[in-house]
């Protein structure tokens, strides 16, 4: 729903895979990839986003927390890619198949390689395509990096059996854009308080619909299999059905008042929630104690604590409780690391002609100094200052800090 907040971002994810099949293929040819690895490669940027469903990453979190699992829709687009016919008949099963590994990260794909690291990475074709898409759509100039420089001195890094897509020394001032354009974006637009907000509205639309009936749960219980998601062809027949129109629609058409038509209803008159009050926990940590700020960030201790406290704020405000949000969000430094931490998937490769590669935090002028870890803050949602009589922002703030010193 982020064209609520930036008109222009309408664009789809069908355009979007195909600008990462597109990045994906200049890379490999300035890596002068084999044949076969390319084919490959391409087949599973063009297929990498094919298991999202109805409002993508959003509904998302509805599977995740609905069946208590993590990454299901790349569970549901690796079983789309092995069982699809039609896309057996467009690309060969073969190449299919071997697609699926890559994203699954099975097979031949088991271990680290840079042909791995062009579809799932810290410098991927997804984050190459979509920063510019989302930033161009939205109309904004926070996501630009030089896309041209970065796929010049692109380079394969090998570690022994292993091998990571890293960039040349000359590519460090485009690496450097390219982690400002994503750190930028992530705060700007992906974190905007009206988008999120309408993440908040769409996740629990859905939920409600499900549980209201309004929506097929058959769409949304996933099959597991070892405590895995493991779709099976009657789960991706319901879920294939589902697109964001039907299920708008479907929560739209209710005849009765329910809980999910009212909040979809908001969705689309623009009715929405927004964020009344936001609190620094690290700058309130020494009013709320270290042991009440730990329970707060432990966020399998703290879940099933907020469905209680919203309760309360909405019987406090006067309103129903699915209008009331309480989070606990940590924006992520997108270059901080402990100092001793080891090699990991997200470290981002550096080669040197006269020396070891290096990470670029060891390396680049403006991030060798980013030590500043993660903030966390907590934030309260509820409808806007006109529904809610006498709700100031002095008022959410008490209120939001009422509720953190019962956790």
């Amino acid at each position: 729903m982020t064209h609520l907040v930036y008109p222009g971002a309408v664009h789809t994810r069908f355009e979007h895979s195909l600008g990462v099949c597109h990045i994906a293929g200049r890379l490999l040819e300035e890596l002068d990839a084999s044949e076969d690895d390319t084919t490959i490669v391409r087949a599973a940027a063009l297929l990498h986003d094919i298991g999202h469903g109805p409002f993508s990453h959003v509904s998302e979190a509805v599977l995740d927390a609905r069946n208590g699992l993590r990454g299901v829709h790349e569970a549901i687009s690796v079983a789309i890619i092995r069982t699809d016919d039609e896309l057996h008949t467009a690309l060969g099963e073969e190449v299919c198949h071997r697609a699926a590994s890559l994203i699954e990260h099975s097979g031949d794909f088991n271990g680290r390689s840079f042909l791995r690291d062009i579809v799932s990475g810290p410098s991927d074709a997804d984050k190459l395509d979509y920063l510019l898409r989302d930033s161009y759509f939205a109309g904004v100039d926070y996501g630009n990096y030089d896309l041209g420089r970065l796929i010049d001195t692109a380079a394969v890094i090998e570690d022994g059996p292993q091998s990571f897509l890293g960039f040349r020394e000359g590519g460090l001032w485009a690496v450097e854009g390219l982690l400002l354009a994503r750190h930028h974006m992530h705060r700007q637009v992906y974190g905007h308080k009206t988008r999120v907000a309408t993440d908040i509205m769409v996740q629990r639309a859905l939920t409600l619909g499900i549980d209201d009936g309004a929506v097929n749960p058959l769409a949304f219980d996933v099959p597991t299999e070892d405590g895995k998601p493991a779709p099976s062809p009657d789960f991706l027949r319901e879920y294939l059905a589902e697109t964001d129109s039907s299920v708008r629609n479907a929560l739209l058409s209710q005849d009765d008042a329910s809980p999910s038509k009212d909040m979809a209803q908001r969705l689309a008159n623009r009715t929405l929630i927004r964020r009344s009050s936001i609190i620094s926990l690290d700058d309130a940590r020494s009013d709320l104690g270290g042991p009440r700020l730990a329970r707060i960030l432990d966020a399998e201790r703290l879940g099933p604590q907020i469905p209680v406290l919203e309760e309360k704020i909405a019987a406090e405000l006067g309103c129903p409780s699915y209008l009331v949000a309480l989070r606990v969000d940590e924006p992520g430094n997108p270059v901080y690391r402990a100092p001793d931490a080891s090699l990991s998937s997200k470290d981002i490769l550096l080669a040197f002609d006269d020396g070891e590669p290096d990470i670029i935090q060891r390396t680049s002028e403006i991030f060798r100094n980013a030590i500043e870890p993660n903030q966390h803050f907590a934030s309260l949602y509820t409808p806007k200052a006109a529904e809610m009589v006498g709700l100031t922002d002095d008022r959410a703030k008490e209120i939001l800090w009422n509720a953190l010193k019962e956790i």
